[in-house]
């Protein structure tokens, strides 16, 4: 039985650490992708200075920084292993698909992304207690 047991631990120890390193290459993904932003700002608001920045230009520069703030949370929710960052992973890439609607259509696709972050709001304020656990009924009698 012990020995069932230490092979459990094991084969954990060894999923923590791939989680680790999942985590080390996505946050040095997210350093490249945090360059990359720089250079492209540098390049739109210095160098380029004279010429107007238009809508999709500065659409597509939220979308990166939202997606490496993404990559961030993911590599939180790796290590961390909390409930709280699956939701906050969730809501920045709703706030993100949000954000990369088309400009013609998408009332009704924002009035449901809304709806989305308000459900994970309410299922973050009633539904997760703050050491970070999922409620329990607290009407059950000992």
């Amino acid at each position: 039985m012990r020995n069932i047991d230490s092979k459990k631990r094991k084969i954990l120890k060894i999923a923590y650490g791939f989680e680790s390193i999942l985590a080390i290459v996505i946050l040095i993904a997210v350093l490249l992708g945090i360059i990359d932003i720089l250079r492209i700002i540098y390049d739109s608001f210095i160098i380029h200075f004279n010429r107007p920045i238009d809508y999709s230009q500065l659409n597509a520069i939220f979308a990166q920084i939202l997606l490496l703030v993404i990559g961030i949370e993911l590599a939180v929710m790796l290590t961390l292993h909390r409930q709280t960052a699956l939701i906050e992973v969730l809501l920045f890439g709703i706030a993100r698909k949000m954000l990369l609607l088309p400009k013609h259509n998408g009332m009704s696709e924002i009035l449901l992304g809304v709806i989305a972050i308000g459900g994970l709001f309410l299922i973050r304020k009633y539904l997760i207690k703050e050491d970070n656990t999922i409620l329990e009924d607290t009407n059950k009698k000992n």
